[in-house]
């Protein structure tokens, strides 16, 4: 009678164990989960603003900045703008690690902008689909609004893959565009 007690005692108690493992592992999943859905949520969101920056304007300001020359200056054979440095660091520097906001600004960050003042065109972000294809990296479909002068408004597609930083959360460290069909529009 002993041994059976004893036998019971030993059965609960692994029994409960278990159940506390059990308990323990869902909620720790459950807490993972919720840190992976709240920085997907904020990896969304800065991808809407940068995005927002690209596609809304063309911004008179940054235009301004990137081409007239009474902000640039030679410094030891190297052109120099710490006007627009400075603006592009206000306006896209929260989204970016320091070295991939250089890397935007000398490969996709002034075309959009440029093309569209260039030409006269207006832009306007109509929305974005944003997917998660891998832990830090998203693919984007930019819907843009795009009118020259007092035409009748048209809308194109951007799409494009963003990574995120590793290192510095909430930080893009690698950006591409990966459709060049608005751009051809804006150069007519």
């Amino acid at each position: 009678m002993l041994k059976n007690i004893r036998k019971t005692k030993s059965i609960l108690f692994l029994s409960l164990m278990i159940m506390m493992s059990a308990f323990f592992i869902v909620a720790c999943s459950k807490a993972e989960a919720e840190k992976t859905t709240a920085d997907t949520d904020t990896n969304k969101e800065v991808i809407n603003k940068v995005l927002e920056h690209q596609f809304s304007g063309p911004d008179e300001k940054f235009i301004d900045l990137t081409w007239n020359p009474k902000y640039k200056t030679v410094v030891n054979n190297k052109e120099e703008n710490k006007e627009f440095d400075k603006y592009v660091a206000e306006i896209y520097g929260p989204y970016f690690t320091e070295s991939e906001l250089d890397s935007f600004i000398a490969a996709f960050g002034t075309q959009y902008p440029t093309y569209a003042h260039e030409n006269g065109y207006k832009l306007n972000l109509k929305g974005v689909t944003i997917e998660r294809s891998e832990k830090n990296s998203y693919s984007f479909i930019a819907n843009v609004g795009y009118r020259k002068n007092g035409d009748e408004e048209k809308v194109a597609n951007v799409k494009g893959v963003i990574i995120f930083s590793t290192k510095e959360k909430g930080k893009i460290g690698r950006f591409e565009y990966r459709d060049d069909s608005l751009l051809d529009k804006l150069r007519e």
